[in-house]
């Protein structure tokens, strides 16, 4: 296995369980009240966790495809800068998600060996906030252990 293998294989645990609940079925069925709740003030909502990892992930899929990106300036990238609605958030989450999935599938060896290192580190950030959206998810007691990893 080479290492565009091994990133696809953690680019596909964003839409597939595997070890892990998928990114995407952590956040199906929601509704926009339960992605917005909060244990406490102190903590992020799944929409903002979401909104975080659309931001991140764009930035990175702009910087992987060669796109500049606007520079930003004290920008919180948990808060939802562009009033989305939580339908709109998933789409645009799953949109990136699936470009990331086309864009390495394509990519050449070199550019993959070029970004390795970031693509990894995204991948982890990626899994990191999905136990938390499944962690909140819990604390509602909206969280099916069906729903869990394979296996």
């Amino acid at each position: 296995m080479n290492v565009k293998d091994v990133l696809l294989v953690q680019i596909n645990s964003w839409e597939e369980n595997t070890w892990f609940v998928s990114l995407l079925n952590s956040i199906d069925g929601l509704t926009e009240e339960q992605a917005n709740w909060k244990p406490n003030e102190t903590s992020n909502s799944i929409s903002e966790i979401i909104n975080h990892l659309i931001f991140y992930n764009q930035r990175y899929l702009n910087r992987f495809k060669d796109i500049p990106n606007e520079k930003i300036d004290d920008h919180s990238t948990f808060k939802n800068t562009e009033g989305l609605s939580w339908n709109d958030i998933v789409k645009r989450i799953t949109t990136i998600m699936f470009e990331w999935k086309n864009v390495v599938e394509d990519a050449d060896v070199q550019k993959i060996d070029d970004k390795a290192s970031e693509l990894a580190h995204l991948t982890i950030h990626t899994t990191y906030h999905t136990g938390q959206i499944l962690y909140i998810r819990k604390l509602q007691g909206l969280w099916n252990p069906k729903n869990g990893v394979k296996g």
